[in-house]
């Protein structure tokens, strides 16, 4: 359908309005008009039976190659976090081929539609296989239909020649998908402790200016003590002192920082990424949530749920988020729109991006109540429908971009010979 209307529904963007008994009005890839009685014309309609409508979600920080992951067994102790990275994660991302890649993304995109994700920022590792690697996961993100913000997270883990190999991966996928209108890229690094001051300084002289970082920052003890050692206030710091940092730069956990850190978080203010759910099970801590105001929830590679993040999010913090709509729906609509114009939020004029919720309240529903009605009602429950780039791209239980049924036969072959070589 490229010209539809979605009929009776309740509407919200999460922050300037919620209306019931509404519709919306989409041709091609926009939101053409939003109010009531659209559906009464020769346009093909679907009733949505008074579902709630949200737009279309956000995964700031994802790591798709880890969606095959489940089962694994850690090849050694996970007593803390460096052990739980040699053991399990950097293990894993070694065993990596392009095949692999590719249905790792294929199967974290699926489950993502799912939950009403419409675009995904990942955070990828492949350390055998660099070259492309970016290309392969951008296909997946065509296939299943939903737009990304892709980069590779680059550290000194393989040696010299590979640190320049990651970064080369970084900059030419973004210098091709510059003006892609539904993929761009960032420059990715794992974290400070993993890259060398030499290191830092190679990527501060190649990483072109106008590129943003996207890094692991803060997120151990491990990380901050490491850029004490070497003289600095902490991990942003560090970033700063190189050159690395500014408004657009993503920055995941912030947990353990110095007070030199929240200042310039302050000045500078880079976007902050809260991954709630891997944080509890890597046991790293939490983010200070007065010190830092604005942030968006990400995953961590943990899920493809954000609204289950955010209902573990809440939970974990004794049900107090204040702002809960800003960091759900504002901040998640601005950090869509800085890399893909007129996206991000639901309005007319804007893309067609929705994640069309199972929900249908019988309780009175206002903007400010919405957030506990999304913690209590939705619950962080599969979607009813998903709708990206105007195109229905998940309903009744079916991704209908792919042969589902096809493809999770051939991801657990795949699935099969990664776990095969990953024990090996």
């Amino acid at each position: 359908m490229s010209h539809y209307i979605l009929c009776n529904a309740t509407v919200t963007d999460g922050q300037s309005f919620l209306q019931e008994n509404c519709d919306i009005e989409i041709k091609d890839n926009k939101i053409l008009k939003i109010g009531e009685g659209l559906g009464k014309r020769n346009i093909e309609t679907v009733d949505l039976g008074g579902r709630l409508v949200l737009p279309g979600l956000l995964n700031p920080h994802h790591h798709l190659y880890s969606a095959l992951a489940t089962g694994l067994a850690p090849i050694g102790p996970t007593r803390n976090f460096q052990e739980i990275l040699d053991n399990l994660w950097w293990h894993l991302d070694k065993t990596l081929d392009g095949e692999s890649i590719y249905y790792s993304a294929v199967n974290g995109l699926m489950q993502s539609v799912r939950y009403g994700v419409t675009t995904v920022i990942d955070h990828h590792a492949s350390m055998n296989a660099v070259s492309g690697s970016l290309d392969i996961i951008a296909k997946a993100f065509k296939e299943i239909g939903v737009k990304g913000v892709l980069c590779y997270e680059i550290s000194d883990r393989m040696g010299e020649v590979s640190l320049k190999e990651q970064i080369k991966e970084n900059i030419n996928f973004w210098k091709v998908n510059r003006e892609s209108d539904t993929l761009r890229g960032l420059l990715g690094m794992h974290a400070n402790f993993t890259l060398s001051e030499e290191s830092m300084a190679l990527i501060a002289k190649e990483k072109p200016v106008e590129l943003p970082i996207h890094i692991h920052c803060g997120e151990d003890a491990a990380d901050f003590d490491y850029c004490r050692r070497l003289g600095y206030a902490g991990p942003v710091d560090r970033l700063n002192k190189f050159g690395l940092l500014d408004k657009n730069s993503l920055l995941a956990h912030c947990i353990h920082l110095s007070g030199k850190d929240y200042k310039l978080l302050n000045e500078i203010q880079p976007r902050v990424i809260s991954n709630p759910e891997s944080n509890a099970n890597n046991n790293v801590g939490v983010m200070d949530m007065e010190k830092i105001h604005d942030y968006v929830l990400g995953t961590d590679g943990m899920t493809g749920n954000i609204l289950g993040t955010m209902r573990s999010h809440f939970l974990l913090r004794h049900a107090n988020i204040p702002d809960a709509n800003r960091v759900l729906f504002q901040n998640a609509a601005d950090m869509v729109a800085s890399y893909i114009p007129n996206s991000g939020t639901l309005q007319e004029g804007s893309t067609a991006d929705l994640a069309i919720t199972n929900y249908r309240p019988v309780t009175p529903l206002n903007l400010g109540n919405l957030f506990y009605h999304l913690m209590f009602g939705v619950q962080g429950k599969e979607m009813y429908m998903t709708v990206s780039e105007g195109k229905i791209i998940f309903a009744n239980n079916e991704i209908k971009t792919v042969n589902e049924k096809e493809m999770n036969t051939d991801i657990k072959k795949a699935v099969k010979k990664l776990h095969e070589a990953y024990y090996a």
